[in-house]
């Protein structure tokens, strides 16, 4: 999948990512504009009522008031199936946009550079809110403006044709109000959206490194930061409002002279006195629409700031490639090939020519010195990047290799699940962090008492955001639970045991010699390693890495080879 640069014409180009919702969208705009031209055909209705009874002295017949009253019952059942359409579509608008965005980032925000996401955060969070209304709301209030206006020139035509000419030269001049300090918006827009995104950002990553910023007693830096930087979105919010008050001054000029002109108009012609209220409410029914979609208008920089922050994160250059048709997965045990990778960060080579080669359901550890590459290797493996050079290959017991490129996503992390040394937990109870699709409470109380967390937790307990209430071995060992729980044909662990005192460890390793699945451990503890089929050492030559063999490690009593054979047998069964 590859990105495409960011539209010069943001609002109209995340149109694209709505397809979905073009019907709703279709359905609101025919919605609003009914009611639109509802609305102004009971003000002209209502007029000419007044004009007919103040100038003749008598009131309209009663079939007049039952059309009124049946247009003022349509308008409101048009009024409430507006909101409701809108305020509906408001929330799938919303949901498409964070989706395509959430899209995006499960292929583009892994990057290389390891950057701070507070900004992608911000961006699906804050940005999309204000979007929301826009293509919910406000496309549907500008096109029934556009529809409501033509309809009332139309009318005034046939009408009275001096009207129609001196409401379209007031419509002219309500109008040229739209490009005063369209460039001043413009820059003051983009200004408050990048002011206030940048508050945003530092708020999320304060937020994540809360525990940091306690810790070392950071309190005041990040609140003089916080203050900062709020102050710069505040200036920059208070300008743009002062401007868009300025502009608003010259439209509210701009829609009085179209009044007067309207009225001296009328007044001017040889019209029935009965008909002058009318005829005015008319004219300025077709051009106040126009006042307010120049109102609009002045709020759209901002907007399209948003948008093209929106649109910025959908054109990150991705990180991986698919493959097409997607490849199937063999049954039974899957083994793991990495031939002749190769990758680097910018100008650093981390990998040259590794190869590394896990056969279906053997256990194999990763050991080396700190910047050797095992962490990379992890991340290649698990399919968090593409290698620069080589290939990753997915192997059965009899089938050929298939690439974990040609894989679907969906389908590769449930036979693949990796657990990171820092890895996450979400906020919620035991049963909620890490529980798998068909996880029974009994299964979880049993993985639970044999990691030695039973007395620290139960499924019902509440751990807190990201495990806060839990101590950094308790956290690592919920990881690998939720990884034992979701049954991966892989599993490929980074320092499942760095955190662990050497009963906690021994816990781990225990259950790790059980699991039949085929299994990449990284670790630096000869106690977890031990435990492995064989190990493989990265050595360091030249700052590029290569994987040497060193050997099977065999637990005491336990030749690796049994073993092997043993972890063949119970994934074969766990498939069938």
């Amino acid at each position: 999948m590859t990105a495409t640069a960011a539209p010069r014409r943001p609002l109209t180009a995340l149109f694209g990512h709505l397809g979905g919702e073009r019907r709703a969208i279709s359905g609101t705009i025919v919605l609003v504009v009914v009611s639109q031209v509802c609305l102004g055909t009971i003000s002209v209705l209502l007029a000419a009522a007044v004009g007919h009874a103040v100038v003749l002295g008598e009131a309209p017949p009663g079939w007049f008031w039952l059309l009124l009253a049946g247009l003022v019952a349509f308008r409101a059942l048009l009024t409430w199936g507006e909101m409701d359409a809108s305020h509906a579509l408001a929330f799938r608008v919303l949901a498409r946009l964070r989706m395509a965005l959430f899209d995006r980032y499960a292929v583009a925000l892994p990057t290389r550079r390891r950057e701070n996401v507070g900004r992608a955060a911000s961006t699906a969070m804050a940005d999309t809110e204000r979007l929301e209304f826009f293509y919910a709301h406000t496309v549907a209030q500008l096109l029934a403006a556009a529809v409501n206006t033509l309809l009332g020139l139309v009318l005034l035509t046939f009408v009275e044709p001096t009207l129609a000419l001196v409401t379209l030269v007031a419509l002219v001049l309500v109008l040229s109000t739209v490009p005063l300090g369209r460039h001043r918006l413009e820059a003051l827009g983009q200004e408050v959206i990048e002011a206030t995104g940048a508050l945003s950002d530092r708020v999320v990553d304060v937020l994540g490194g809360l525990r940091e910023v306690l810790g070392y007693g950071l309190h005041e830096p990040v609140r003089r930061q916080i203050r900062e930087t709020g102050a710069d979105a505040a200036r920059s919010a208070a300008r743009l409002e002062t401007t868009q008050r300025v502009l608003a001054g010259a439209r509210e000029a701009a829609v009085t002279l179209a009044g007067v002109g309207v009225l001296v108009s009328v007044l001017a012609r040889d019209v029935a006195a009965e008909h002058v209220a009318a005829l005015v409410v008319l004219a300025l029914a077709t051009v106040a629409p126009v006042a307010d979609a120049a109102a609009t208008c002045a709020r759209l920089p901002a907007l399209r700031a948003s948008a093209a922050r929106v649109g910025d994160e959908l054109a990150r250059p991705a990180v991986l490639t698919r493959d097409t048709p997607p490849a199937v997965l063999p049954d039974g045990p899957l083994g793991l090939v990495m031939s002749d990778v190769g990758f680097g960060y910018g100008e650093r080579r981390v990998l040259d020519g590794f190869d590394l080669t896990i056969a279906p359901g053997e256990h194999v550890g990763l050991r080396g010195p700190p910047g050797a590459g095992k962490s990379t290797v992890v991340a290649l493996a698990s399919r968090l990047w593409d290698p620069d050079t080589g290939t990753i290959d997915l192997t059965g017991p009899e089938t050929a290799p298939v690439a974990i490129s040609g894989v679907e996503d969906a389908v590769l992390r449930v036979a693949l699940t990796t657990v990171e040394q820092d890895g996450a937990l979400f906020s919620g109870t035991v049963r909620e962090a890490i529980a798998g699709p068909t996880t029974t409470d009994a299964e979880i109380a049993s993985l639970l008492d044999r990691l030695g967390l039973a007395d620290a937790v139960a499924p019902e307990s509440h751990i807190g955001e990201g495990g806060l209430r839990l101590s950094g071995g308790q956290r690592a060992r919920l990881r690998l639970a939720r990884a034992v729980l979701h049954r991966p044909r892989i599993l490929i662990l980074d320092e499942p045991t760095a955190d662990l005192d050497e009963d906690s460890a021994r816990r781990v390793t225990d259950l790790l010699d059980t699991i039949p699945a085929t299994m990449l451990v990284v670790s630096h503890r000869p106690q977890t390693l031990a435990g492995m089929d064989r190990v493989v050492d990265m050595g360091v030559d030249d700052s590029v890495e290569t994987g040497v063999e060193i050997g099977p490690q065999e637990a005491p009593g336990k030749p690796s080879e049994p073993r092997r054979a043993r972890n063949h047998a119970g994934h074969a069964a766990r498939e069938r």
